[in-house]
């Protein structure tokens, strides 16, 4: 009989630990907000996480993903765990909507950039822009995203087209492609290539390059940032911070870096 009861009490008590510690792992979960996002607005968006934290609403952990936008996109094509995807092309937006991998409704325009030629503190910068481009370069490179995935590259081959430098320069093997516009932005800081082709915002990021140049509108695509919410994933956490990219306070944020909001 003693055995019968010892061996229950023994029972009853792993019963109520494992309940304790089931318990306890909910009190401790943390939910997590996965936010993939263009290279190009690290320094925002982290401003934009403590913005919405300051609001009191959430502890919530964010998870941030930076890259070039199309290699973000297929990724989450692929079912890496985001939430919510900011492009710095439409175009990649687009891919994942017609792909069904973005909630219906949620997409909006987050910001919108300029795009600038910098150099670097050893180069030239008191050449004429076109036309002395090419002779400027001379023995270096031109840095600048890979135009398939990453958008600033793309906008630069539209820019550099507009300006009949396309051909000329990849033509002669004088442009350095990298994988994000942040790699851009630190070979031309390092001097690994003399002059660069990077958003308006990564400029003002870095007080070691030299702005040349700043290309018109009219010499390439509008360069919209998108942001939506992954399929299924518009809710809690999630949701709020859509919201609140929308607010007075979020707008201020996204300026103070030199973006455009609409």
């Amino acid at each position: 009989m003693k055995t019968i009861i010892s061996h229950a009490v023994r029972f009853a008590a792993v019963s109520l630990f494992a309940v304790l510690l089931l318990c306890g792992s909910n009190i401790y979960a943390q939910e997590k907000v996965y936010i993939y996002a263009a290279a190009s607005t690290r320094e925002v968006l982290k401003d934009l996480v403590d913005g919405y934290k300051a609001t009191g609403k959430s502890a919530v952990e964010f998870v941030t993903v930076f890259g070039a936008s199309g290699d973000l996109a297929r990724q989450i094509e692929a079912g890496a765990e985001a939430d919510i995807f900011i492009s710095a092309d439409t175009k990649w937006a687009k891919y994942l909507d017609d792909k069904k991998l973005v909630e219906k409704g949620t997409a909006a325009n987050f910001a919108s950039n300029a795009l600038v030629l910098i150099a670097s503190p050893k180069a030239n910068t008191k050449f004429k822009f076109p036309d002395r481009l090419f002779e400027a370069v001379g023995e270096g490179y031109l840095a600048m995203g890979d135009p398939k995935p990453v958008p600033a590259g793309k906008y630069g081959q539209e820019a550099l087209t507009s300006h009949k430098l396309w051909d000329k320069l990849s033509g002669a093997k004088k442009i350095a492609f990298y994988p994000d516009v942040r790699k851009t932005l630190n070979a031309v800081e390092t001097s690994q290539a003399d002059y660069g082709i990077v958003y308006k915002t990564d400029a003002k990021l870095s007080s070691v390059v030299k702005v040349v140049y700043t290309f018109k509108k009219e010499s390439h695509s509008p360069i919209d940032y998108p942001v939506c919410a992954v399929t299924g994933k518009n809710k809690g956490d999630a949701a709020a911070f859509m919201k609140f990219l929308k607010k007075k306070e979020a707008k201020k944020i996204i300026e103070k870096y030199g973006f455009a909001v609409k």
